[in-house]
Formats: structure tokens, sequence, C-alpha cells
């Protein structure tokens, strides 16, 4: 305010200079009121503007403090990017002789890494789960995963970050069971997948790989989200600038931060598509085409369905149970991943994979 006042009338006075001269003026005038106007209109008009000068000081304040907050978490958020990105520059691979798997074009394998919740912490009668506990079961999971390819003779695979991947901070009770910050979580989640998907790139499968966001990583409140601000676009960034040199990696970026596409199969992460008919209807109308078939996660359980010749498929999650919303709800299972087999472009075996 002190800026227009300065700029009105060519002074160069501080913002404490002008309040005060403003509090004199108000305690005089509500002194003398009744000898400055006699009318009550007069009275009237004066109240109404001295309101309007008030709502117009509020909204001032409230702007530039809204440009503060803007400008430090943008300026928190580049110094983290920076950091990541130097970590990435100087771990370059330096082994890229991969012995790739005898082809075997008929068979694929859709692998998805859904709701890991890095971040979260808990340990009750319900379920145990921290950083330390996630790093183990994906381990297991890409060594059971490896495993099952290999017995079925699967030499092409896809994996999938199916979104929720840390744990976030988008309300107060998810906060209290956080034991990493939310810039911790994606720096993990993302190690942690690089990990995974390295896992099979060594065994020799070509791998295909995507990621996609979902609610949990959002950067701000629900209300004031944007759509492409997410962090779990960090892990696919992450991942394919460390892998993007070896011959039998491919990344396919997802057309949005909500929906990507590989050989006629979509992940979504399950937020913003209802699982069952009418998610499926909205999605099919929307794009104009049907896909062979749709993986998802957001529900932390597994389940399959068939709808108008498209698989619906939803994974579990990394954490089971435990968590004060699993306790509140009464929801009790273990943690699952889900992985599927398809000979010919058709989807003909599931794998709910258990992890200890």
């Amino acid at each position: 305010m002190a800026d227009v006042l300065n700029k009105r009338f060519n002074t160069d006075y501080s913002e404490s200079c002008f309040r005060k001269a403003w509090q004199y003026f108000d305690r005089m005038y509500t002194a003398c009121k009744d000898i400055f106007t006699t009318s009550d209109d007069g009275c009237r008009e004066l109240d109404t503007q001295k309101r309007e000068l008030e709502r117009a000081k509020i909204q001032f304040r409230d702007e530039r403090n809204a440009w503060q907050r803007q400008n430090y978490n943008s300026a928190r958020v580049e110094q983290k990017l920076d950091y990541v990105e130097k970590v990435i520059t100087e771990s370059n691979p330096t082994d890229l002789q991969i012995s790739l798997r005898e082809n075997n074009a008929k068979k694929t394998a859709i692998i998805t890494c859904s709701d890991w919740h890095i971040g979260e912490c808990f340990d009750n009668e319900w379920g145990y789960y921290n950083s330390d506990i996630a790093r183990d079961r994906i381990e297991e999971y890409a060594s059971k995963a490896i495993q099952r390819c290999i017995l079925e003779g699967v030499s092409n695979v896809i994996i999938a970050g199916c979104g929720d991947l840390c744990s976030g901070n988008i309300h107060a009770a998810i906060a209290v069971t956080n034991r990493e910050n939310v810039i911790e979580q994606i720096m993990l989640a993302s190690e942690y997948m690089l990990g995974f998907v390295k896992a099979f790139v060594d065994k020799g499968f070509m791998v295909t790989f995507t990621n996609i966001s979902g609610n949990h990583s959002r950067i701000s409140r629900k209300d004031e989200a944007v759509k492409d601000e997410r962090l779990d676009n960090l892990v696919g960034w992450f991942v394919s600038t460390h892998l993007k040199d070896y011959p039998n990696f491919i990344y396919t970026k997802p057309q949005d931060t909500t929906l990507a596409e590989i050989d006629g199969y979509w992940f979504v992460h399950g937020d913003n598509d209802v699982f069952g008919k009418a998610g499926l209807s909205s999605l099919v109308l929307a794009k104009g085409y049907k896909p062979i078939a749709i993986f998802s996660g957001h529900m932390h359980t597994m389940a399959i369905d068939d709808c108008y010749d498209v698989k619906i498929c939803r994974g579990g999650s990394l954490c089971g149970s435990g968590n004060d919303y699993t306790i509140e709800k009464r929801l009790k299972g273990k943690a699952t991943q889900l992985m599927a087999i398809a000979e010919d472009g058709e989807l003909c075996q599931f794998y709910n994979i258990t992890l200890s």
C-alpha cells in the first residue's frame, strides 16, 4: 500500500509513516465526525468509503501473503530438484553390457507398482510399515516377479507405476504417520523404483516403463492443487534419466499425469476413474476407443473384472493394513502387488503377489 501511495503523491515514505498518519486521522475523524457533517447520508457515505478502504487493505495483504508463500515453496522445490539432478548426473551407469533374453514376442508380463506410500510409518496389531520395510518388500516383489517371468518364458516386460508411490502430506491424519518429509519420500520412492526396474533390465528383459501420479502426491490441498503438479512425476523422470542409455530400456511418457498407454493397456491410479462399468464407460467415451485392459490401484485391494470385453484390473498396496484409515474402516489385508501375463495380446493369467 505504501508503494501505491508514494507513487500517487510522489513521496518516499515508509509504510509505518502512512499507517501512523492514518491512525491520527482516524482518531480525529471519529471524535469530530459530527463537526464535519451533520447529515446522516454524509456519515453513511463516509462509513461506506472507510469500509471499502479496509476491504482493499485486507485484499492487498492477502494477495501479498499468497505470493510470498508461493515464492517460498517454489524456491524450496527448485533447490531440491537441483540436488536430485546433481545426484543423477553424478551416478551415470558405467556397465551397459546386458545379455538380452531370447525374444518371445507372444508373451508379455505387465507388472504394476501401486500405492507404495513411502514415508508412512506404523507398527500395531493391525500391521507394520516404514520405508525400510518398503525397500525389503520391493526387493521381494522384484525377485518373485522375475522368477515368474522366467517360468512363463517371458522376454518383454511392462512395468507401470500406478501412483501414490509416496505417502505425501495431503491432510493432517497422514502427516502424523510420516517418518520422512515429502521431499525425502519422493527421493526414496525414486531410488526404490530405479532399483526395481533395473533388476529386470539387468536380467536381460526388454523393459518398457511408465509412471503416473496419484492423489497422495499432490503438492498442495485438493481445492488448490494443479492437476499436473504431482511429486510422483519425478519418479518417472528419475528412472528414465538414469536408465536411458541401456539398450533394453524404453520409457513411455504418460499422455498426462493421470493416464498412460502401452500396447493397448491403459494405466490409471483410480482416484479419477471408478473401478467398474461406470469408470470404464467414462474413460472410453473420453478417449474415443477402448483398451485391452485397464490397470489401477488406489483402493489398496486386488480386484479383477471383465466389462464389455475389457479387463479391469486393480492392484493392492505395499503397506497393507495398519494406518489410521484402515483401522477406522476395519480393513484388514496383507501387502500385495499385481502382475499379469498376456499371450498374443490377451490377458490370460493374474498373480496377486503377497509380500512379507
